[in-house]
C-alpha cells in the first residue's frame, strides 16, 4: 500500500486527562499550530522511538539466538569427534584379509559342480515379481 494514495480518514481521540488536553491546548498555540496537529507531531515521534525499540529488542534476541546456536553446534561437533574418535579405536567389526586366488578357482569349481546357478532363489523371486 506504500505509494497509494488514500482519503485523509478522520480518528477521534478522546483524551481522558483533563491536565493532558490543557498541555495539549498549551502547547500548540505556544507552537501556533492546531492541536491536532501537536498530537500527530507527538504519535510520530512516539512510533518512531517505539519502533526502535523494538527493532532494538528483536536485534538483540536475535543475536542472542545466534550466540546460543553457535554453542549448541560446537558442543555438537565436539560431540561428534569425539564419539568418532573412540569408534576409530575400537576394532573393525569384519577384518578384511587376503584371498588367494588360487582358493578362488578351487571354490568356485567346487560349488559350480555341486549348485545350480540360482541356488538361493533369488531369480526366480524377481522373475515372480514381474
Amino acid at each position: 500500500m506504500v505509494g497509494m494514495t488514500k482519503k485523509a480518514s478522520a480518528f477521534p481521540l478522546r483524551l481522558r486527562s483533563s491536565q493532558l488536553r490543557e498541555l495539549a491546548r498549551v502547547v500548540a498555540a505556544h507552537d501556533h499550530i492546531s492541536q491536532n496537529e501537536l498530537i500527530e507531531q507527538a504519535l510520530a515521534n512516539e512510533v518512531l522511538v517505539r519502533g526502535a525499540t523494538i527493532v532494538a529488542d528483536l536485534e538483540l534476541a536475535a543475536q542472542y539466538l545466534v550466540e546460543l546456536t553457535d554453542a549448541q553446534y560446537q558442543q555438537v561437533v565436539a560431540k561428534s569427534l569425539q564419539e568418532f574418535a573412540q569408534g576409530e579405536s575400537l576394532p573393525e567389526p569384519l577384518q578384511a584379509y587376503a584371498l588367494d586366488p588360487e582358493d578362488v578357482r578351487s571354490y568356485r569349481k567346487r560349488t559350480a559342480r555341486t549348485k545350480t546357478a540360482d541356488s538361493l532363489g533369488v531369480m526366480a523371486a524377481f522373475n515372480a515379481a514381474s
